[in-house]
């Protein structure tokens, strides 16, 4: 594919995911499953990695769109030196941990 058409998907995406967290905060959670699944089929269409700022906000069970306070909770525990976020989809249950190892100020 061409670079252009890279480009256009990646702003597409963009447009979904933005128009996916109004929805969610009007309360309609079904618009937001489908602009959740039309990113995913966007990005395998056109072979472009969704970005990760986007990756991280959609449920990978139930494709919905996830808003801290609308859609998700989103705790952090802590265990040694290992932060880990956990984000918790509220339409469907699913549990997504992200982990984060801490770095040690040298000085």
């Amino acid at each position: 594919m061409s670079r252009l058409l890279k480009d256009i998907a990646t702003q597409r995406m963009y447009i979904l995911f933005d128009m996916g967290v109004a929805s969610v905060k009007s309360g309609r959670i079904r618009y937001a499953k489908r602009y959740g699944e039309l990113i995913r089929k966007i990005s395998m269409r056109c072979r472009v990695a969704i970005p990760k700022s986007i990756r991280r906000w959609i449920c990978k069970n139930c494709s919905v769109i996830m808003v801290p306070g609308f859609s998700a909770r989103v705790r952090s525990r802590r265990k040694g030196k290992t932060l880990r976020v956990v984000t918790t989809c509220l339409v469907c249950g699913w549990m997504h941990r992200y982990e984060f190892v801490r770095c040690r100020k040298d000085g």
